[in-house]
């Protein structure tokens, strides 16, 4: 039987590296700083959807009505829209 890690030979990959050879990329453990960092950075971005949002309700509130109706909205869907609170919208927890 011939041993093919002897005729190919690729500088990046070292056939003996036993995490290579089982498909694995080497996953190092997740530090408490970079879950950390993962948290703030999924608040931050949590917070300025919830701003967007509420900068979206409250710009189309500026809308005159022929705006308004080539969008296809009336004047109480906005009424509606700006009454829902700032969570609303949120994806259900589970």
């Amino acid at each position: 039987m011939v041993n093919c890690n002897d005729t190919i030979q690729l500088p990046d990959i070292h056939v003996t590296d036993r995490a290579l050879t089982k498909g694995k990329q080497g996953n190092k453990p997740v530090t408490w700083r970079a879950a950390m960092a993962g948290i703030a950075i999924s608040a931050i971005e949590f917070v300025a959807r919830l701003q967007s949002r509420a900068r979206n309700r409250h710009a189309i509130q500026l809308l005159d009505d022929h705006m308004l109706k080539d969008v296809g909205l009336s004047r109480a869907d906005i009424d509606t829209e700006l009454s829902k609170p700032f969570w609303n919208g949120l994806p259900p927890r589970g």
